[in-house]
């Protein structure tokens, strides 16, 4: 099922921001090292950050102190529910990079996500294309985990034949 959103919908918020699920404002989060990772909703592995407290001194937000909305529900983009097969094996294409060379920032810039069927998603630029590829699937070893190795391997095979018949066609 693919979500029928518009690129209006899309809301950015920058690496280290959260929104507040109170007052639905962006704020910087606060480290929290010492508190011990989570799994989130997606089955990622992730540390807790926090919001600080923000608001009118005679009246804070309840939302002080606490942990933000999810990135993928505060930014406005699908989560991998909403994906179709091709768009999570772009995906997953991303996060095997990211194995295979060993540094996020170099399969970044150089092999980034590159979704097709959801418009919102076609239309990110290349770093948030790929921080949404890596909050819905992961690494490649939780998406294995999560779905299991052969629906990781249809996935990834279906989106990387269509990259390839999608350079064949242009003549590249």
């Amino acid at each position: 099922m693919t979500d029928t959103q518009t690129v209006a919908t899309y809301r950015a918020i920058e690496p280290g921001h959260g929104a507040c699920q109170t007052c639905n404002e962006v704020h910087p989060l606060t480290n929290r090292h010492n508190q011990p990772a989570a799994v989130n909703r997606h089955g990622v592995r992730h540390k807790r950050w926090l919001l600080p407290v923000h608001g009118p001194r005679n009246n804070r937000c309840a939302g002080s102190h606490t942990e933000p909305k999810a990135w993928l529900d505060a930014a406005g983009l699908p989560s991998w529910d909403h994906l179709t097969d091709l768009d999570r094996g772009a995906a997953l294409m991303f996060v095997w990079k990211v194995r295979q060379e060993g540094e996020y920032a170099y399969a970044r810039d150089n092999y980034p996500a590159r979704y097709r069927d959801h418009p919102l998603l076609a239309a990110l630029d290349a770093r948030e294309a790929c921080r949404h590829a890596s909050a819905v699937a992961g690494s490649w070893a939780e998406a294995i985990d999560r779905l299991g190795e052969a629906e990781v391997e249809r996935l990834y095979d279906l989106a990387l034949n269509y990259e390839r018949e999608q350079r064949s066609a242009s003549g590249v």
